[in-house]
């Protein structure tokens, strides 16, 4: 909760409770923002008294805030009391933002809503059914259908008048798109160069025709990279024939990145991406997310021990083998772990693809086996200051162990994730738990084997 709805939800409160008239005078000092963090924060019974005191414009801009469940809700009761002021509700909204809504919506409200739409905003409908026929990860569904179009032998004047008579159902006006007859994009112009362009000259000699462009079928991802890449504010998305259809805005990037940047954390946490945030998941959401891998990470354990059951004459080596066992499988999970959060991370921003397969693979050992070393000198070091264990085969298991060990890490929790792009399979869910535990079993192996061996 906000500094801001702390301050004010009290205020807000009362004035439901006893003043309802003061709602409305309230609202028009506060950014629609703020007033949607208030109402995330109230009852549901106090959200909808809150929107009733506010015009159809205002709820527009406070709904287009609110979570997800809740505004489906607000909306679905708004629909239920009057179908006209939600279809205002709804017209107002910008095309990619309704389409979100309408996308999740029962689909009993939805058609019913749509009918009408046709009828009082055919190309409001049209817009939204557009959209909603793209896959919700799609560069398609996260675009939007409100964009300036110019055609390229419109006059600067003509240019400046269309976009000043359409700017307020525009996602953006900081940008236009040159085309042709037939809606295929010919180039870009900035509202900087229209503005100071002289009224005489076309649009065509003023276009920059060097356009970066997504088609709707990408992943929204790539739409992400190629903004951050190119340092965007609206990026193009066009069809098969290079006519535009939409634009992606820079507001609903940044979206992406922090749904991309938290489903990948989750998946590295080895939990099952959430579709709701973790206040608004329910406990079972919460158990299914995290079940799955923690019964395999589990197996993974029984693994382990049947790799020590294994190793019947691990009972004839001296006892001070086993009190370091856990520094060595740690470090081999520790330094896999690593690994695999530097490259999964790599691959996620584009700076690491298959191509680079061999090199990261080359890196990632030198950087292990200097790591190794770094760890075995400390591990060495820890038996030779202790009369219990001073002994110098067991330093030598010790520096051997525990170098091997390491560079193993660094060599499985870097190539995993390559392996499973390959395998078509997204690289984040080689979780860091799961990769300790694979390299758990590893290091007993190594542990043993080099323990047996100078022992």
């Amino acid at each position: 909760m906000s500094s801001t709805t702390q301050l004010l939800l009290p205020t807000v409160k009362e004035a439901l409770n006893h003043h309802p008239e003061q709602i409305a005078q309230l609202a028009e000092e506060l950014h629609p923002a703020d007033m949607a963090d208030i109402v995330n924060e109230l009852e549901t019974a106090e959200a909808k008294t809150f929107l009733r005191a506010l015009n159809e414009e205002t709820v527009t801009a406070v709904l287009e805030h609110v979570k997800q469940e809740k505004q489906i809700h607000l909306f679905s009761s708004i629909a239920q009391r009057s179908t006209s002021r939600a279809l205002l509700i709804a017209e107002a909204m910008s095309p990619d933002d309704a389409a979100d809504m309408f996308g999740i919506l029962p689909a009993r409200l939805r058609m019913q809503l749509l009918a009408d739409m046709t009828k009082s905003a055919p190309d409001q409908a049209r817009d939204i059914k557009k959209l909603l026929s793209y896959e919700e990860d799609s560069c398609g569904g996260l675009m939007t259908t409100a964009f300036v179009a110019l055609q390229a032998d419109m006059s600067i004047s003509e240019s400046i008048d269309h976009v000043r008579n359409n700017a307020e159902e525009m996602e953006t006006v900081y940008q236009a798109y040159a085309v042709d007859p037939k809606g295929t994009l010919l180039g870009v112009i900035s509202l900087s160069d229209l503005v100071t362009a002289r009224a005489g000259r076309s649009i065509d000699t003023i276009l920059n025709p060097y356009v970066i462009t997504v088609e709707a079928s990408q992943d929204q991802e790539i739409a992400a990279q190629t903004m951050a890449k190119y340092d965007l504010l609206s990026l193009p998305v066009v069809d098969k024939n290079h006519k535009i259809i939409g634009i992606i805005t820079i507001d609903d990037v940044l979206d992406v990145v922090e749904e991309e940047a938290t489903e990948d954390a989750q998946k590295m946490g080895a939990i099952d991406p959430l579709e709701a945030p973790y206040m608004d998941a329910s406990i079972w959401e919460l158990v299914r997310a995290r079940a799955p891998w923690l019964i395999a990470l589990f197996l993974a354990g029984i693994a382990t021990a049947s790799v020590l059951e294994s190793y019947h004459d691990a009972s004839l080596l001296p006892a001070m083998v086993v009190w370091f066992l856990p520094l060595i499988i740690s470090s081999g999970g520790n330094s896999g772990s690593q690994s695999a959060t530097l490259v999964i991370r790599a691959m996620a921003l584009g700076k690491a693809t298959a191509s680079d397969a061999t090199k990261v693979l080359a890196r990632e050992v030198a950087v292990g086996a200097i790591l190794g070393l770094l760890l075995a000198a400390v591990g060495v070091a820890r038996i030779g200051l202790t009369e219990t264990t001073r002994s110098g085969a067991m330093m030598l298991v010790m520096g051997g162990a525990v170098f091997v060990v390491v560079v193993v890490g660094a060599l499985v929790g870097s190539g995993i994730p390559f392996l499973l792009q390959k395998l078509k399979v997204d690289p984040a869910v080689s979780s860091t738990p799961f990769i300790a535990s694979v390299l758990d079993v590893a290091g007993l192996v190594i542990y043993f084997e080099i323990a047996s061996l100078f022992l």
